[in-house]
């Protein structure tokens, strides 16, 4: 056990940062606002609602160095001749603790917040309905905790808030090394940090069947700024289902991740960018990026909701993306959308690539490319502009999406690949999760189907079987007729097995349906660690390293540098 005064260099404004707001000035994040901690206790719902939009600030503040901490260190996003020091150094595993997009301080602040909140509710002015502010809190502390575990690879794990300077509070260390790695069979996040967050979360999740319920979901706190409450939430069963994952529980995992899509009646929309002819003359359809505005409630689960002012402190990912191009995508990111193959019925089009990667002549895709703006008379177009996150706003404010229904369902595929269901993953991709799909031997063998409950896509359950119908193949919302594709399939002749085939599909698809949405890095962890094999994530990033101008490092040595775990990490404030 830590003593408080061994990690004040970490913690030193702890006690400054416990906040409070009204509905009104959540979006303002005014950090040096403090609430009154000599004995008060949470006993109304205006007083339970305003501490809660502390928290929600705080969940702000960590959202642009979230993303930009787990995508530049990925493969898919990299520096533009225009991007600051601070930026490149993150890219190239040379940032320091000064760099300004780093969360440490700010993740234990938020842990702080949600310390403060479940200790002062009083349970017994709320009652039963304690429960549903506080499994909230304990989600959004669950998830802080794991993100500095996966970011810096040590945690100081602490339950009672820290109100004073001088305060005293046990603290827990959990902390990954290389031998601890080898020690654990290579898993990212200790263990017994895993099953702590597992264990606190769990008396909280409904039973499998019944409907989350969360905070402020009726009445006058419903909508903030126009945002349904509810979406600024983190889902129980979503981070159960992320802890399962790093767990290896491939069962629990899959279990929790189908019972957020029934529960929330989840489904892979039609959403799709297609060819209108096989010349790929135009795109007739452009509903794709529809899903991030119009269809919000639909596609989102989960996501962190921003000003549209970056003055108030907020987000400056549009900036960086766009109007300042300091980011752009790699040509890692590009090769991938690029190597696609589209089809119309069973013919393959005459212009290779997912729909949903360039945008060709406009914005309606993941990225676009452009001929540098101090080059005109440029003939090729080398600049590759991000534009997914200027359609992620909704009533006129920027989100990011923490959790969305297609990444639910990836997640899913990735659990249930794991437990050898390898053509029920594939169907996730190709043909969409419905009775009609589960019930055809010719794409899921029989076997795969041995009675789980989260194996029931209507099935065996009629209700089921209507709210699944509109499900389709994932893989089909950039490639067109991937149902009738018959290269698109589970293919070992290249010497892999079934398993390893339609992970790595499935990771591509991460890439297609979800790039720029701040899962990259975590998710080559995740992968590599499943495989116990550091070099698949060495592989992906240093082919994108190797290409960065003034890199100082080849292929062959950013893979031997990114192959020792330990490079992986952000400097901590303790280490």
């Amino acid at each position: 056990m830590w003593n408080i005064r061994k990690w004040k260099q970490l913690c030193g404004a702890l006690a400054m940062t416990v906040l409070c707001c009204s509905c009104t000035d959540f979006f303002e994040n005014d950090l040096t606002s403090v609430t009154d901690t000599d004995g008060r206790m949470i006993r109304t719902e205006r007083d339970a609602f305003y501490q809660m939009c502390g928290i929600l600030q705080l969940m702000q503040q960590v959202g642009d160095g979230y993303f930009l901490s787990n995508e530049l260190r990925g493969d898919l996003l990299t520096q533009t001749r225009n991007a600051s020091q601070d930026l490149r150094d993150i890219e190239m595993f040379a940032a320091d603790t000064t760099n300004q997009y780093l969360n440490e301080r700010k993740y234990y602040a938020l842990v702080n917040n949600c310390n403060f909140y479940i200790d002062r509710i009083d349970r017994g002015a709320f009652g039963a309905k304690s429960d549903t502010l506080v499994s909230q809190v304990k989600c959004i502390r669950a998830w802080a905790y794991l993100q500095l575990a996966l970011d810096y690879g040590r945690v100081h794990y602490f339950t009672r808030p820290v109100l004073h300077m001088d305060g005293e509070t046990d603290v827990t260390d959990y902390s990954v090394t290389q031998q601890e790695l080898e020690e654990a069979g290579n898993e990212m996040v200790p263990r017994v940090l895993i099953d702590t967050l597992i264990n606190d979360l769990l008396p909280y999740c409904p039973a499998d069947g019944r409907e989350e319920v969360f905070p402020f979901s009726t009445g006058e706190y419903a909508t903030i700024n126009s945002y349904p409450t509810t979406h600024l939430f983190i889902p129980i069963r979503f981070m159960l289902g992320e802890l399962y994952m790093w767990r290896e529980d491939f069962a629990k995992a899959a279990n929790m991740y189908y019972q957020l899509i029934t529960d929330r009646g989840l489904t892979v929309r039609n959403n799709r960018n297609a060819w209108a002819n096989s010349a790929c003359e135009w795109v007739s359809v452009l509903t794709w990026n529809s899903q991030f505005s119009s269809d919000f409630t639909t596609n989102l689960v989960s996501v962190i909701a921003f000003s549209n002012d970056y003055e108030q402190g907020m987000t400056r990912l549009p900036q960086l993306l766009s109007d300042e191009y300091q980011l752009g995508a790699s040509a890692a990111c590009r090769d991938i959308f690029n190597s696609q193959q589209y089809t119309i019925g069973i013919t393959t089009v005459a212009l290779p690539g997912d729909l949903r990667g360039e945008g060709r002549t406009s914005d309606y895709g993941t990225y676009v490319m452009a001929v540098p703006s101090d080059d005109p008379m440029a003939e090729e177009a080398t600049d590759a502009y991000v534009t997914k996150l200027e359609h992620m706003m909704f009533s006129d404010s920027y989100y990011m999406g923490l959790c969305r229904a297609p990444l639910v369902y990836l997640r899913y595929a990735e659990a249930v690949n794991r437990l050898g269901k390898h053509q029920l993953a594939m169907a996730v991709l190709k043909y969409g999760l419905t009775a009609d799909v589960l019930n055809n031997g010719n794409y899921i063998d029989r076997k795969e189907l041995t009675g789980e409950p989260y194996l029931d896509f209507g099935q065996n359950t009629p209700l089921y079987a209507s709210l699944f119908s509109s499900n389709v193949g994932m893989h089909g919302r950039g490639c067109g007729d991937v149902s009738l594709n018959p290269a698109y399939v589970i293919d070992t002749s290249t010497g892999v097995d079934s398993l390893t085939d339609v992970e790595n599909k499935i990771m591509d698809e991460y890439v297609l349906e979800c790039a720029f949405e701040g899962n990259r890095f975590h998710d080559l962890m995740r992968i590599s660690q499943y495989r116990s094999d550091p070099s698949y994530l060495a592989e992906k990033v240093a082919a994108k390293l190797s290409a960065v101008p003034g890199t100082t490092r080849t292929r062959e040595q950013w893979v031997d540098y990114l192959s020792d775990r330990n490079h992986w990490y952000l400097p901590s404030l303790t280490r």
